[in-house]
Formats: C-alpha cells, sequence, structure tokens
C-alpha cells in the first residue's frame, strides 16, 4: 500500500481478448492490495471494470475531433475513445480498408464505447449532484430542528407570560379586597346591605374566574407532558393517600408533599409553608415538575385561599430560614385575604420576637403588631391584624 505502480498499456502483446482479461485480473489484484498508480490501456473492459469499481477512476486525454489531433489535457473522471478509425483515415489508410475495418468490428463496439463514456459523465454529475443534495439535507434538518425548538419556546413563553398576567391581575384582587372591606364595612353602616353582598359577590366571582384561568394555564403549562423538555419524574399514585405522597386539592392548585395524617386530616408540606387540609379535599398529584423549580414561576396563589393557615411555629430556627418562612408567611396571607395571623416564636432571650417585629414593619398592609395574652404565650406570640 506504499508502492506506486506506472503501467503503460497493460495486457498488450497478446491476443486482446486474453490480454484485456489477464490484465484486469492484474488491475483487480493490485487493487485489492490497495495500491496506487496511473495504468494507460485501449481496453473497453478494463474502462468498464473502472466504471463498476469504488477506488478506481477513469480518465482519459483530450482529443479534438474536428483536426482530429491530441490536445495533450487529461481529463479525469470519464473514458476516452480510441478514435482508431478517424486516426487511421488522417494516417493515410485507404477508405475500404478502413470500411471493411468498421464492417467487422460492428456498430455494437463504437456503441458501446460511446454509451460508456456518457456514462461515466452521467454518473460523475449525478454523485456530484447527491452530495450537493446531501449536504443541503443536513443543513435543512439542522433549521428545522431550530425552528421546530424555536416554536416550542415561544408557544411555552407565551403561556408562561399570559400566566403571569393572570398570576397579577388574581394578587390585585387579593391587595383590592382590603379596600372593598372598607366599602362594605361603610355601606352596612349605612344599612344598605343588598349593595353590599352585590359588591361581594361580584369581587368573589371575578377572583374565582381569574383563579380558574390560572389553574388552567397552570395545568396545560406544567402538568400536561407534551414537550420533550417538560418531563415528569413520576406517575401519578393511585388508591389511599400515605405520608410521603404528592398531593393537591381536587379543585386543582399547587402540589404538596403528604407529612403526616391525623384521622381525617393532613398536614401538607409546600416549599418551607406547612398547611392542614381535610383529606376528602385531596388528590393524588404527580411530582413537582423540574421546569417549575429551575423557572421560578410561582403558583402557590391558586391554592392559599382555601389551604393557608394563619399561624407559623418558627421555634428553633436559624435566623435566615426564620425570617423566609416569615416573609413567605406573610405573602400568602396578603394573597389568601386573612384578617389575623399568629407566629409563634417563643420567649427566649427575645432576638426572633425582635427579628419578626423589624420584618413585620415591612409590610404597610399591616395594621397592628401585638402580643397574645399572659395565658396564651405572652410575648412569645407575635399577632398581626391587617387594615
Amino acid at each position: 500500500d506504499k508502492t506506486l505502480i506506472l503501467i503503460d498499456e497493460i495486457g498488450s502483446g497478446t491476443d486482446p481478448k486474453m490480454g484485456g482479461a489477464i490484465a484486469e485480473a492484474i488491475l483487480r489484484d493490485l487493487h485489492h492490495q490497495k495500491v496506487f498508480g496511473v495504468i494507460t490501456t485501449h481496453y473497453s473492459n478494463l474502462k468498464v471494470f473502472a466504471f463498476q469499481t469504488k477506488g478506481i477512476i477513469n480518465g482519459s486525454m483530450r482529443f479534438n475531433r474536428e483536426t482530429l489531433s491530441p490536445t495533450y489535457e487529461m481529463k479525469i473522471g470519464r473514458p476516452g475513445s480510441s478514435y482508431a478509425y478517424e486516426i487511421a483515415e488522417k494516417s493515410g489508410l485507404p477508405k475500404r480498408v478502413i470500411k471493411y475495418a468498421r464492417h467487422k468490428t460492428g456498430k455494437n463496439t463504437q456503441a458501446v464505447e460511446d454509451l460508456l463514456v456518457d456514462l461515466q459523465k452521467e454518473k460523475k454529475e449525478v454523485e456530484e449532484e447527491m452530495k450537493d443534495l446531501k449536504s443541503k439535507q443536513e443543513q435543512l434538518n439542522r433549521l428545522v430542528r431550530i425552528y421546530e425548538q424555536m416554536q416550542r419556546d415561544l408557544e411555552f413563553n407565551r403561556k408562561r407570560q399570559k400566566l403571569e398576567a393572570r398570576e397579577k391581575a388574581l394578587q390585585e384582587t387579593a391587595h383590592s379586597s382590603k379596600e372593598l372591606e372598607k366599602l362594605v364595612k361603610e355601606i352596612r353602616e349605612q344599612q344598605n346591605l343588598a349593595k353590599a353582598k352585590n359588591l361581594v359577590k361580584e369581587t368573589r366571582t371575578k377572583r374565582e374566574e381569574i383563579a380558574e384561568e390560572v389553574t388552567e394555564l397552570v395545568e396545560e403549562i406544567y402538568y400536561k407532558p407534551e414537550k420533550p423538555y417538560i418531563r415528569v419524574s413520576k406517575k401519578t399514585k393511585k388508591g389511599e393517600i400515605e405520608v410521603g405522597d404528592f398531593v393537591k386539592l381536587k379543585t386543582g392548585g399547587t402540589t404538596g408533599q403528604v407529612e403526616s395524617i391525623n384521622k381525617k386530616a393532613a398536614i401538607i408540606t409546600m416549599g418551607i409553608m406547612k398547611v392542614t387540609v381535610k383529606m376528602r379535599d385531596l388528590q393524588h398529584a404527580e411530582e413537582p415538575l423540574e421546569i417549575q423549580r429551575e423557572r421560578n414561576v410561582k403558583t402557590d396563589i391558586l391554592s392559599t385561599g382555601a389551604m393557608f393557615n394563619a399561624k407559623i411555629d418558627i421555634r428553633g430556627m436559624r435566623y435566615q430560614e426564620a425570617m423566609e418562612m416569615v416573609q413567605s408567611f406573610v405573602d400568602e396571607a396578603i394573597i389568601a385575604s386573612a384578617d389575623i395571623l399568629r407566629i409563634v416564636h417563643g420567649k427566649g432571650d427575645g432576638i426572633l420576637r425582635k427579628a419578626v417585629k423589624n420584618k413585620l414593619r415591612e409590610y404597610k398592609e399591616i395594621n397592628s403588631i401585638r402580643h397574645e395574652a399572659d395565658e396564651a404565650g405572652g410575648n412569645g406570640v407575635t399577632i398581626i391584624d391587617f387594615k
């Protein structure tokens, strides 16, 4: 395979039929040994062999058919014709001799040689076109994959933006409910109970409609496994609800995990929040999706109204952990339109009590901050009244 072979007129000097066969056998064996080389020949069987064999390529010396003279230019990729009769005629052989020779070889020999030339030309053109088509197809496939991914991302972002807009609207209704309470109070003072009931009903209906729309969007975006990059880690469990199961309200909402079960109620862990819910209101849910944590899209507002517990216990927690829990607790209370909250922090040396008080001052929605009666915990419990 490190040898270069140069052979001029391989197989000549003997019977053309046998010489052609021997030449093809030699060429075949050299090709099997992966030898490099250049071989000249006039044998048609070698031209056909090169046409059919991968790793061997035909070539020819260009010839001017009008002047019947060589151009001394090499043409790679197609076999040449010997132009034997044309050159013989130019050399001065009588026409009757050439005519007889043509008759002996017949038209088929020349036709086969011409056909081989044309086939070699077409083969090369097809190979070049196929190579170009393959390159274009690979490029097209890449573009299609990019387009499909962009379509999926665009659709996901569109739905997520719509969800965020509805969540914001839901939060606004929660905040505006405080003003509504003031208005209702004024109307009650004016003894117009019918008008008060209508206002409450209209606000509640609007909030329920928005909450339902948000729930549908959350289900569509995060709970329908229709996109390749949204994967549910476990299938929804069936049967009775047990400790450790993932659950949510039958009306929809955020998924939580069962921490403990006490007869007809269960304590559900949702992030850093713990809420108590009746067993009859719960159903099995899929394990929370990774994308919810990656995208940081918060959907807890869906269930806080129904699952909110107005009391938390932060005794024994580290400062940072306790402040984060208090902040989440108050945020949830505002969204759920809670009136009174209780934070159990214990008495101790008063560090947690002071930290909680400072944290609560950040909320303008809070009307007053006070402590429980001595018999109910004293300054170990902070009570929050909203406006």
